[in-house]
């Protein structure tokens, strides 16, 4: 590193400063992927102009509305859940739709899962009603450039895995309708991130009431977000909470995708609260 690298690094605003749960997050992703999608991560992981708009969307997101996460540490454990649900998925005998359609490998998939799920957010950082598409707008640049590194010119997995890309940006907040495998573990994981830590840095901020208030004192009951195979559907969602605040999380938020999504006839959703036996929302 050069000392015009090492004074860049050290002038970075608090903000742009990457937390010690966005570390663990980045070695998880980069252990548990291999192939084109660990190259993909690693390349997303580190592009600095994204980092930018995770960093800002969590300034807009948390400090000026009072709302939950929307950045760095959001954008890779929804990352990191959407390629899990893709897995379970494929082990449940779910084959994602490039791979249905006879259009590319389950590795392709999880490209255009990866690369959605991680940009998804961007627009957070302009306003958060219609972001998806300030997220579309903002992402395409670096779908396109991320995609030419992995595919030779020429290749029409370009333009797929770009669309389905797109599709999964677009479709995240299920108010455009999304008819993909892949778009749908999106849409799910997306409301996976519902942890006590998901809400912690809006709730040391202020306590005074806000917009967020909901989102964030639900979120912080809920202790736990367990993903994995169901009894008699290929995936399910475990959700371990302190106390019955913590079912808006589930009920509005997690439930509300579950049931826009493609893939909710596969999954099983349940909640668990303190000692007491699993409530089903699904099976």
């Amino acid at each position: 590193m050069t000392e015009e690298q090492e004074y860049a690094v050290e002038a970075l605003p608090n903000w742009l400063s990457e937390s010690a749960k966005a570390e663990r997050l980045d070695k998880a992703l980069l252990g548990r992927t291999e192939g084109k999608v660990q190259t993909l991560v690693d390349r997303l992981l580190h592009d600095p102009e994204i980092a930018v708009y995770h960093g800002y969307a969590n300034v807009v997101s948390v400090r000026r509305l009072g709302f939950n996460d929307h950045g760095p540490v959001h954008a890779r454990l929804t990352t990191y859940n959407a390629l899990k649900i893709l897995k379970y998925l494929r082990k449940g005998g779910v084959e994602p739709s490039l791979v249905k359609e006879e259009v590319g490998t389950f590795e392709d998939s999880q490209v255009a899962v990866a690369l959605g799920c991680f940009l998804h957010d961007l627009g957070m950082g302009v306003t958060r009603e219609s972001h998806e598409w300030h997220s579309l707008l903002f992402a395409d640049e670096y779908i396109v450039r991320h995609l030419a590194a992995l595919y030779p010119e020429g290749d029409p997995l370009r333009g797929v895995i770009r669309s389905m890309a797109h599709e999964i940006i677009v479709g995240h907040m299920a108010q455009s309708r999304i008819h993909s495998i892949e778009a749908g573990a999106v849409l799910v994981a997306d409301g996976t991130d519902m942890a006590g830590g998901r809400a912690r840095i809006p709730t040391l901020l202020s306590r005074d009431p806000a917009v967020g208030d909901i989102h964030r004192h639900s979120a912080s009951a809920v202790t736990r977000v367990e993903i994995g195979p169901g009894e008699s559907k290929p995936v399910r969602i475990t959700v371990s909470m302190e106390n019955l605040t913590g079912t808006f999380q589930v009920e509005e938020v997690l439930m509300t995708k579950v049931k826009a999504s493609p893939i909710m006839s596969h999954l099983e959703v349940c909640v668990v609260v303190g000692e007491e036996p699993p409530r089903f929302y699904l099976r």
